[in-house]
């Protein structure tokens, strides 16, 4: 009885080990932020963030006979803290850089593209005036705030400019939702010939697109991402953009290109056809019929081809993205903008004979909506809300719109 209850004890510990090795791994690492003063103002107590993630400036510290000019990455005060973009990678000390004590700018920073920014210059100590509020067509002001994230209002009544350079910041919020639109085959395909003769949208912020996706892919999780696209993205109208997405959301693999026509030409000025042929050995993208770009097996890098292993919908979308280096900066006094589909074609790939059918498995020239065989979205993607209603069918062609609603206030 006793060797039982020592076993038993044993045993015990030794899952409490393991359980306690289990929950260490799954710790995100959390490192320490020093602050050193390098002997002036009031200490400021070590803080300890996650990796990966940035840090929340801390209050401007204060010394009696200097000014403060900034966080730096080293003692001789050379490269600064970046609070908006560096991420923290490991420990981290950020040494405080002081100044005489002078006349001191401020910068009152707009936020937005095309609004400039307010430059001031006041005594150090005193308070700063409050400048008019920004307007923009497209974005109510909100007010000042201390920090870019705008969490932490600047009060002009008490706030005053203690460093050299004082940033404030202006906050926004949207006068408008918006409103993108999708369809997607009700069928999935393994490999097929995938071809459409369109007008494509065009506006800075918007992605205008034809792709083929397996539902679901952009999941957290193990689930596998696969996709083919060829989208217009609002940075340049005269290329367009292959890509394969493979892998994972938590492990994404992409190859984007771009490509233009041969002579130049913009993609939303007229119908050109876009064709995609995937097969188990390559993906090809093709534009009137003209080949842009190949990727096959084996090929150098990552196998994107062969990792593409699941049945897919094809599908149609316009949107708009907040990733501004992605598409450029939207506009929504620009809306609405339209994607035009004259035709779809489909045709299937027999694995053995190693070709294409001759004939489409199906033509849809759009003379009305066929809802047995297409779907409409209706989800939130990036900046929009897909809205069943901003799918149309017009003179024969089905219409995609990317539109606007006034947020009244």
């Amino acid at each position: 009885m006793k060797k039982y209850s020592l076993f038993a004890l044993l045993a015990v510990i030794s899952l409490m080990i393991i359980s306690c090795g289990k929950e260490k791994e799954n710790v995100t690492p959390k490192y320490s932020i020093a602050f050193d003063l390098q002997g002036k103002g009031t200490s400021i107590d070590t803080i300890y963030v996650e990796e990966g993630a940035r840090i929340e400036e801390p209050a401007v510290p204060v010394d009696e006979y200097y000014m403060f000019d900034g966080w730096y990455k080293e003692v001789a005060c050379v490269n600064p803290w970046d609070f908006e973009t560096d991420i923290v990678t490991g420990n981290v000390t950020l040494y405080a850089k002081w100044e005489t004590k002078e006349r001191c700018v401020v910068l009152f920073k707009s936020n937005l593209a095309g609004i400039a920014s307010i430059r001031d210059t006041v005594d150090y100590g005193s308070l700063v005036e409050r400048p008019a509020d920004m307007e923009s067509e497209d974005y109510y002001f909100e007010g000042w705030y201390k920090n870019s994230s705008c969490t932490q209002k600047w009060d002009f009544d008490n706030d005053r400019v203690l460093q050299k350079t004082t940033r404030i910041y202006a906050k926004w919020s949207s006068k408008y939702n918006l409103y993108g639109s999708e369809i997607y085959t009700r069928e999935t395909f393994m490999y097929g010939r995938f071809e459409a003769r369109m007008k494509m949208a065009y506006t800075p912020g918007s992605v205008s697109s034809m792709f083929i996706y397996y539902n679901n892919s952009d999941i957290a999780g193990s689930k596998l991402w696969n996709e083919i696209d060829i989208e217009i993205v609002g940075k340049d109208s005269l290329k367009f953009q292959s890509n394969i997405i493979t892998g994972n959301r938590d492990a994404k693999i992409t190859s984007e290109e771009r490509h233009s026509l041969s002579p130049v030409a913009a993609f939303n000025t007229d119908y050109h056809t876009f064709m995609i042929d995937w097969t188990p050995d390559s993906v090809v993208w093709y534009v009137d019929g003209v080949k842009m770009r190949c990727t096959k097996t084996n090929e150098a890098g990552t196998d994107q081809v062969t990792a593409l292993t699941q049945r897919q919908s094809l599908r149609f979308n316009l949107w708009a993205s907040e990733v501004e280096e992605w598409v450029g900066v939207l506009k929504p006094s620009k809306l609405p903008v339209s994607q035009y589909i004259d035709y779809v074609k489909v045709y299937s790939y027999d694995t053995e004979k190693q070709e294409f059918s001759e004939e489409p498995l199906w033509i849809d020239d759009f003379e009305s909506f066929n809802s047995t065989r297409w779907s409409k979205g209706d989800w939130p993607i990036g900046m929009v809300r897909l809205k069943p209603a901003n799918v149309d069918v017009k003179d024969g062609k089905l219409v995609l719109n990317l539109t606007k609603e006034i947020i009244s206030r």
